[in-house]
């Protein structure tokens, strides 16, 4: 199968994974964003968003989270095989070394967001709008044309090393763990049938745990970075510092809980949804 029906299978699972789990992802933007007392915990910053915003409140940047995933996280997902291919050419192997795995999703993750940077800059700052402040922008359109009417390019990609670093780990302890665990482990040692969507379902679950684990630093300089459009701290370097001198290394681990019930739902959704689709368009599974 072609790379564009990779790339639609990955499209349709996490398009609708990010739409479901917005209301999650809402929660973790402001967890790691804000310092108030009413954003400091998971129970308290959705409690705080439902009493001031509503339940609409919740789907902030839904439109912008869909858009990211079927733009982004597609192209991730897509590219994964293709550039799996690639790595067991130069490493003289077959596809099944766990290192070659994780090192191909790792890749197919750092690709994706550098080219779809500007989507998650979008994404995060209308997650990031309280109540009490004017919508910066009025629509997906009108949010890419101010930043760039404002900032140029550079506007655009603001925090991409950010970026490319949480998705190049995220994608790799996501995808390629999920590829560890259901074909080097369940396939290979317990004998699980590599197409069943029970086997799909428990490595997801495995993976999400190691997912969030995983991104969760980089997640949190790379949402308080694209919160800095003016680099009153700096780059991702100085957040990164900031953090560490304000909270020590619990900082990075600031909204784990908020962030796996957002990735770890997503991480499940997403590829048992994207395992079904390239089913039913004639593909094997992962």
């Amino acid at each position: 199968m072609s790379v564009i029906s990779k790339c639609f299978a990955g499209g349709v699972g996490c398009g609708l994974a990010g739409f479901l789990t917005n209301p999650m992802d809402v929660i973790k933007v402001r967890n790691q964003q804000f310092t108030d007392a009413k954003y400091q915990s998971f129970r308290v910053t959705g409690a705080t968003i439902l009493k001031e915003e509503g339940v609409r409140g919740f789907f902030k940047g839904a439109a912008a989270s869909v858009l990211r995933e079927c733009t982004y996280s597609a192209l991730r997902m897509g590219l994964y095989e293709p550039i799996k291919a690639q790595y067991s050419i130069f490493f003289n192997d077959d596809g099944n070394s766990p290192i070659v795995k994780w090192l191909s999703a790792f890749t197919s993750g750092a690709i994706g967001s550098a080219i779809f940077n500007p989507v998650d800059v979008v994404k995060v700052r209308f997650q990031s709008q309280l109540p009490n402040n004017p919508p910066p922008y009025t629509s997906l359109f009108n949010a890419f044309q101010t930043i760039y009417t404002e900032q140029g390019l550079q506007g655009l990609y603001i925090g991409t090393s950010a970026t490319v670093t949480r998705a190049a780990f995220l994608t790799s302890a996501q995808l390629g763990s999920y590829d560890v665990i259901k074909n080097n482990i369940f396939v290979q040692i317990f004998g699980f049938d590599k197409e069943a969507n029970t086997t799909h379902f428990s490595a997801s679950i495995i993976a999400s745990v190691i997912t969030t684990t995983a991104a969760n630093p980089a997640d949190v300089v790379k949402t308080r970075v694209m919160n800095d459009p003016h680099g009153i701290i700096g780059g991702p370097s100085k957040h990164m510092m900031h953090v560490w001198k304000s909270n020590g290394i619990s900082g990075f681990a600031k909204g784990w809980f908020a962030s796996y019930l957002r990735i770890g739902p997503h991480t499940v959704i997403s590829l048992v949804l994207i395992e079904k689709v390239r089913q039913i368009i004639g593909m094997s599974s992962y």
